[in-house]
């Protein structure tokens, strides 16, 4: 069916511009309907050509990499719906597009499976030291089975798991920590209702306990001027000597450079993660600092106690695939009139 298109002209196709490449299979289902406006696939816009770009457009679709700033929703009279090419809103002022009129969406839902799963793969490369493992056998260093190994892991059977933020992704790790029976403690300033905690199978503790009692801490919690380095170097001498601390969430929920400083000093016994604070825009709201533009040199010297992903969570064919559809189908709800079903905001008068 061809989406009925609100009070726009019916004789203009309406413009939906991308920021970023794509699978076809979303730009596909909006091809019959809309006029489509993409970069080469390796530009990086800033937020005023992007502007420039989407000057005329009804819908942006925008990646993670972007910034969409009150400045440039203005630039954008004619802009109904934003859609992310990801999960969480902290690279959107999501306040501004509400007052404008504008939906903003993300595709949280699509990539919840996967990144539990990458969390996991972290949790579980740190704790049995895979990496440095797998260097010294390509390096020529083990020549047949130790009684006495260079490369001591942690044990996860039976261990207590603490996770900051149960939201999709957090509820999903958790489930996942079942199988290794370990007991699961949470954190997040709104504590879940009783029925919610026994389906997920986690118990809600302040942070300070989650912090002292966990083996493994892993941060699935959206990037605010509240999660903005909510682990730094305080919160890390809290943990228990040897804990392992796994991010998915954003990079800059952790002070990499404290990070960096634990590991050296040995209290930390690893860090895992798929996400970096140079990838991060600062959120509304928190400290002003110079955000870094490559991860410090003293964490990647710690080759022995970390774990690097390149944002990778979600790199499977199938799953991107889904991300596209996802994205787009944001697009055509609100071109038929409606709510989009992956909608995070809620105007109060959208535009027409």
């Amino acid at each position: 069916m061809i989406p009925a298109m609100g009070r726009t002209d019916p004789g203009v196709r309406p413009i939906v511009c991308y920021t970023h490449w794509t699978p076809p299979e979303g730009p596909a289902l909006l091809e019959p309907f809309c006029s489509l406006v993409r970069q080469p696939p390796d530009l990086i816009l800033t937020s005023d050509e992007i502007a420039e770009m989407a000057r005329d457009a009804f819908a942006l679709c925008f990646s993670i990499r972007d910034r969409v700033t009150r400045s440039l929703l203005e630039q954008c009279p004619k802009l109904r719906v934003v859609s992310s090419f990801g999960r969480g809103t902290d690279n959107v002022d999501v306040d501004a597009a509400t007052e404008m009129g504008i939906w903003v969406a993300t595709v949280d839902t699509a990539m919840t499976e996967p990144v539990a799963d990458m969390t996991w793969a972290l949790l579980l490369s740190a704790a049995r030291r895979v990496v440095p493992g797998d260097l010294s056998v390509r390096i020529g260093k083990f020549d047949g089975w130790q009684a006495r190994p260079a490369l001591m892991g942690s044990n996860v059977y039976g261990k207590t798991l603490g996770i900051v933020g149960l939201g999709q992704v957090g509820r999903a790790v958790a489930r996942r920590a079942s199988g290794f029976c370990m007991q699961v403690l949470y954190w997040q300033p709104h504590r879940l209702a009783l029925a919610e905690e026994a389906a997920a199978g986690a118990v809600w503790v302040e942070r300070a306990e989650l912090l002292v009692r966990a083996d493994f801490v892993c941060l699935c919690s959206p990037l605010t001027r509240e999660t903005y380095h909510q682990i730094g170097a305080a919160e890390l001498a809290r943990l228990k000597p040897g804990a392992i601390l796994v991010n998915t969430a954003r990079g800059s929920e952790v002070d990499e450079s404290a990070v960096a400083r634990a590991l050296v000093q040995g209290h930390l016994g690893g860090y895992a993660t798929d996400v970096y604070e140079m990838e991060d825009a600062l959120p509304a709201g928190a400290p002003e600092r110079t955000q870094p533009t490559a991860v410090p040199a003293a964490l990647l010297e710690q080759v022995d106690r970390t774990v690097f992903a390149p944002h990778s969570s979600t790199a499977i064919a199938e799953t991107r695939s889904l991300i596209a559809r996802t994205q787009v189908q944001a697009v055509l709800d609100v071109l038929q009139g409606r709510r989009p079903s992956s909608a995070t905001n809620n105007p109060s008068r959208p535009r027409r």
